[in-house]
């Protein structure tokens, strides 16, 4: 985890679009945005478990990998 020491209330958003110089565009998601979406995540995964279609397992996938991410490296403090 990177940690950069911005204030919260420093103009920057809370949630978006960052870009380090001429690096690719990221994504940024506060804590409490990250938790919520890796619930989301992992309710579409409850959903559609049974569904056969490679092209939403391969969805399902790729999600399950970030909502991995949040869980294992977002925490409140």
């Amino acid at each position: 985890m990177l940690k950069i020491p911005l204030p919260g209330g420093s103009g920057v958003a809370k949630d978006g679009a960052i870009q380090f110089e001429n690096d690719w565009p990221g994504l940024f998601l506060r804590g409490d945005t990250a938790i919520v979406a890796s619930l989301a995540i992992r309710n579409l995964q409850q959903a559609l478990e049974q569904n056969q279609d490679v092209v939403v397992a391969s969805a399902l996938g790729k999600l399950s990998v970030i909502a991995d991410l949040i869980e294992r490296e977002v925490k409140v403090k």
